[in-house]
């Protein structure tokens, strides 16, 4: 028998479900040209899509046929289309992370981190209660403690990797965004309220990299895990315009949305 605390994380799991299978749809599907038309120039018609005959870039040279590529790429959208309304989330989205890779290797240069936290996170809410609740078929849940410490422990990493390869000299003493802000990667208003000299630039990577390492444990205790939220959503709210980083920052967001703390039902409780 749940107790009142555990059903209450199964709302938070099932918005992220919805949620990042909705980041994940609109990455791999033409939805992605009303967010950015630069990078809609891939998905044609769908990630991954064959463009005609050409030079394999397939891993160790393993392609497949192009009508094969075509049949897993409309596989993995109706497998991310039922994963995001709940049937079967375990088959539908271990099946959608695994076809997403397999589409993925087909071209070693159209990998992304982006795209690699997509399919990687569809696999690993698989395996949660995240449709215990909000699905087409409710499922009775096993663990919602276990299944939000699993998101958690996928969000945490991802932070802290990205904040230890900032640990570099020519990332905090601001070189590496001055390269950024001159090509024009980082552009608009905030940007240049931000970048706009050296040493702001400089304070600018170190504020990034810190916030990045801070948030694992601030978001991994649930006396800090508001503050972490509200810190997470101001580092990708100011990144978001300044460099378009892909739908990585929706992506993170959808996770995020598994750590809002719900007051537990005073009915069941």
């Amino acid at each position: 028998m749940l107790s009142a605390a555990d059903r209450a994380l199964l709302r938070p799991l099932a918005w992220t479900r919805i949620a990042f299978a909705g980041v994940l749809l609109i990455r791999t599907t033409p939805l992605i040209r009303a967010i950015d038309p630069i990078i809609a120039v891939d998905v044609r018609p769908l990630l991954g899509w064959p463009q005609g005959a050409g030079i394999s870039t397939a891993v160790l040279g393993w392609a497949l046929p192009a009508a094969v590529v075509k049949i897993l790429c409309l596989a993995r959208t109706a497998f991310a289309l039922l994963f995001l309304l709940g049937y079967r989330p375990l088959w539908t989205g271990l099946a959608c992370g695994v076809v997403a890779y397999v589409v993925l290797l087909q071209d070693v240069f159209g990998f992304t981190f982006t795209q690699h936290l997509l399919f990687l996170g569809v696999a690993v809410l698989a395996t949660t209660d995240c449709a215990a609740v909000l699905s087409i078929r409710a499922e009775e849940p096993r663990s919602p403690r276990t299944s939000q410490v699993l998101v958690l422990a996928l969000i945490v990493s991802v932070y802290f990797w990205a904040g230890l390869g900032k640990l570099r000299h020519d990332w905090m003493d601001g070189r590496t965004l001055a390269l950024f802000y001159d090509e024009g990667k980082l552009r608009g208003a905030l940007a240049d309220l931000v970048l706009g000299t050296a040493t702001r630039r400089a304070i600018a990577a170190t504020v990034v990299a810190l916030t990045e390492l801070a948030l694992g444990p601030l978001l991994w205790l649930r006396k800090t895990r508001w503050i972490g939220l509200g810190l997470a959503l101001a580092l990708h709210v100011a990144i978001e315009p300044m460099a378009h980083p892909d739908v990585l920052g929706w992506a993170m967001l959808a996770l995020l949305l598994s750590l809002v703390p719900l007051e537990p039902d005073k009915k069941e409780s």
